[in-house]
């Protein structure tokens, strides 16, 4: 093992996996670390509840990670549902009522557009309103522009997602930049 992989393993992993739930950390502890990941791609995980969607992507994510440290490259993925990215920008709003800005609102659609990695989880779970397509359709649109990796897990298939949507221009994105995975039909969770 290499210098900078240990280093990677005792101080950066730790780190990123703190900033995951708990329920992740869990269930991260019971499943077993890929013994190798291929190059991670963009890719678009759907399947039914408990599938192993997120877990899979976490690991998609860890992967790339330590490629990104072991290639001396700046440390940058994100890993977060699509819900509380819309709750982050909503944030915006509230701390601009009361003047305690932070980042703007471009600032922040800046940074989801150009992290090298973004795992948004669960798209399709949040409430779709005018705004919230706006918003998930300029980072995504962004981020196929600019040809940046994203990990996507829904629900959904990219069909259903454009009707949940009441539009195919998302799902299209998607298509077109990522490879579609099915997750299999076994809910890992049921325990016992």
């Amino acid at each position: 093992m290499t210098d900078r992989l240990k280093i990677w393993q005792d101080k950066y992993l730790p780190k990123i996996l703190d900033k995951l739930s708990p329920r992740i950390q869990r269930d991260m502890k019971e499943l077993p670390f890929p013994k190798q990941i291929d190059k991670v791609e963009s890719t678009f995980i759907h399947g039914r509840i408990g599938s192993g969607k997120t877990i899979q992507a976490v690991f998609m994510m860890l992967s790339e990670s330590k490629i990104q440290f072991i290639n001396r490259q700046p440390h940058q993925v994100k890993f977060i549902p699509a819900p509380e990215l819309l709750l982050e920008f909503k944030s915006i709003y509230n701390k601009k009522a009361k003047d305690e800005m932070d980042l703007t609102e471009e600032e922040l659609v800046e940074y989801f557009s150009t992290i090298p990695l973004l795992v948004l989880d669960d798209i399709g779970v949040e409430k779709i309103t005018d705004w919230s397509f706006q918003l998930l359709y300029i980072i995504i649109n962004r981020r196929y522009e600019n040809l940046k990796k994203t990990i996507f897990t829904s629900n959904f298939s990219l069909l259903e997602l454009a009707e949940k949507f009441g539009d195919d221009r998302i799902p299209s994105r998607i298509q077109q930049m990522c490879k579609i995975v099915k997750s299999k039909n076994i809910d890992y969770r049921v325990r016992g």
